[in-house]
């Protein structure tokens, strides 16, 4: 176990290492090289500061003035001193520099994992466990372990200028003093890995209070947040979820606050006992007055620095732990495939009659975690300039098979075919893909962006921006606010302004057109538009999606009446499909809801 861990430790040392190497190659170096000097430069004040004993001893205390050694050395001590400090400020610089660009490395490094993770991860607790984990160690722990390694190299380096002073001057003190910082190591390695441990266990907790902080304080959930008068009640909770975090880290401190203390007396003693033999020593003449000065100077000055490389060694053990978890999560996520950037890159993608029918054959998929399958052998073709239609009641697999046509989730079982090929590659499907989600994103930026979103990764094109705000009905709204197209949604923003539920809608549905792909799937994308503006897009959909193939999901059945195939869904299986007529002919289940949403429509108590 212990040896498990070092190596832990050693491989993430080399990790840290490496990204201070690839965030600023010169910095490091330089960074490096300046506690090289002042390693160097304590060695050498060792045996300057040992001359000169020598020489004022051998002249008497009398005649210390005439020494030809004193007064040169002084000067070269006062140099030295000036180098060093210049060293240390031009150190310090850089490494300020080196940490920012740490920080900024791997933040970019945890959101590209993130980003590359497919969408089934997200279902999976452990996920955004390591998530959390992932994103707490990116906030300036890198930088920091890139810090103390360094601070720990310029300690290690002074203990081996030292320690070499010490063979030529009295070999014997060397085991000692080191002999004396081994308990407060030891007791420094327990502490890192119970820190370490409580991390981990800690994950779920910490995960629990940042949404509470975003319940508390975001603008969307504050007007239920005080209709509800939940704010009372949600900061109990928040105060419950941090109470288990002190508490915790109060009971691991005060056990370990014990430990170090004993071991930092028990190096204490050894580091008197040193001092005490090199006294003997020369009280009985076996020892120069001279070396013996010089020595206590250096086992004071070896002590004061194991003592803090022992000190570090909580800070960089815990840091070094948690790089674990920044780069197991880093390294998981799978990279971007070429083919992924088909849409991406600004070509325009291929019609939908040059795909081919989409066909699905026997799909099955369970949710993580889930008991039972949310989509079973579901079989469906959809053609080219097909509207498509999918119905049942909440929790019949709709959206989950929705999903799965659009390529966001890979199917348990079963496989999706394009124009009879069998698609393998889930990216390069996207690309094809333009999905309207119902719960769908109200980005806060202008509008210009939320629109051009469709199509990320090309240049913004106003006019297709515009043309497709206009075909989604948003033109006329977007053209009235402050900016126009360049006003920040988000009333958070400076000259931003907000938009309505309705108008939220028909932005998504513009991304959609601006998008211009072969493959549309539309979840329920009326869900907040008046009766009118529904009926109107309904009537409008073939005209909008002309030669694409159109996937629709809706609880209004009246909207699906004039698509070319419907199917209904029940606890994941495909029960009836069929046109309308054929459906109400058949007088089963899409009858049934057919006519109980029908019923509502009509007043019984009218002759």
């Amino acid at each position: 176990m212990a040896d498990r861990r070092v190596s832990v430790l050693v491989s993430s040392a080399a990790f840290a290492v490496r990204l201070a190497w690839l965030a600023d190659r010169r910095a490091l170096v330089h960074v490096v090289l300046v506690q090289v000097l002042l390693a160097g430069a304590v060695a050498g004040g060792l045996v300057v500061v040992q001359t000169v004993f020598r020489s004022v001893l051998a002249h008497g205390p009398a005649a210390a003035g005439r020494s030809p050694l004193l007064v040169p050395a002084v000067i070269v001590l006062l140099v030295a001193g000036a180098a060093a400090g210049a060293l240390r400020l031009s150190g310090a610089a850089r490494m300020a520099v080196l940490t920012v660009k740490v920080d900024r490395l791997v933040a970019g490094m945890v959101l590209q994992a993130a980003v590359a993770a497919e969408l089934p991860r997200f279902e999976e607790p452990g996920f955004h466990d390591g998530l959390q984990r992932a994103v707490f160690a990116s906030r300036r722990q890198p930088a920091m372990a890139v810090v103390l390694l360094v601070t720990a190299f310029q300690a290690a380096l002074t203990v081996a200028a030292v320690g070499g002073a010490f063979v030529v001057m009295a070999w014997w003190l060397l085991p000692l003093v080191l002999l004396s910082a081994l308990p407060a190591i030891r007791a420094a390695g327990n502490e890192r890995s119970a820190h370490h441990d409580l991390h981990h266990g800690l994950s779920e907790n910490r995960r629990l209070r940042e949404y509470l902080e975003q319940l508390l304080t975001g603008r969307s959930e504050a007007k239920e947040i005080r209709a509800l008068d939940l704010g009372a009640v949600l900061t109990g909770r928040w105060q419950d979820q941090y109470a288990r975090e002190v508490q915790d880290t109060e009971a691991l401190l005060k056990a370990h606050a014990r430990r170090r203390m004993a071991a930092q007396a028990t190096g204490g003693a050894l580091t008197c006992l040193a001092v005490g033999g090199l006294w003997w020593m020369a009280g009985n003449h076996l020892l120069p007055l001279s070396v013996a000065g010089t020595a206590v100077a250096g086992v004071w000055l070896l002590s004061v620095r194991l003592n803090a490389f022992a000190g570090m060694l909580t800070g960089i053990g815990e840091n070094l732990l948690r790089l674990t978890d920044l780069r197991s999560f880093t390294t998981s996520a799978p990279g971007i495939p070429a083919a992924a950037t088909a849409l991406t890159c600004g070509q325009r993608p291929s019609t939908g009659t040059e795909l081919g029918p989409l066909r699905a054959e026997r799909l099955s998929y369970t949710y993580p975690g889930a008991d039972s399958p949310a989509v079973r052998e579901v079989s469906l073709e959809v053609k080219p300039g097909q509207l498509v239609a999918l119905v049942g009641v909440n929790g019949s697999g709709k959206t989950t098979l929705a999903n799965l046509l659009a390529g966001l989730y890979p199917p348990d079982s079963g496989r999706l075919l394009h124009d009879g090929v069998p698609v393998t590659d889930l990216r390069a499907h996207r690309a094809r893909t333009a999905v309207v989600f119902q719960d769908f994103t109200r980005y806060k930026f202008p509008a210009l962006d939320n629109v051009a979103f469709g199509r990320p990764h090309g240049t913004a094109d106003p006019h297709r921006v515009r043309e497709a705000a206009r075909q989604a009905g948003a033109l006329d709204f977007l053209q009235e606010l402050p900016d126009s197209l360049h006003t920040p949604l988000g009333k958070e923003f400076t000259g931003g302004a907000d938009l309505s539920g309705g108008q939220w809608q028909r932005l998504a549905l513009a991304r959609a057109f601006y998008r211009d792909a072969p493959f549309v799937i539309l979840d329920e994308p009326t869900a907040a538009l008046d009766a009118h503006a529904e009926d109107q897009l309904f009537t409008r959909l073939r005209q909008l999606f002309t030669g694409r193939t159109v996937v629709l999901i809706s609880h209004r059945l009246r909207s699906v009446r004039h698509a070319d195939r419907i199917y209904v869904l029940q606890a994941g299986r495909v029960v009836e499909e069929g046109s309308h007529d054929t459906l109400l002919r058949a007088d089963a289940h899409y009858a049934a809801l057919f006519h109980t949403q029908a019923s509502a429509y009509h007043d019984t108590n009218t002759p």
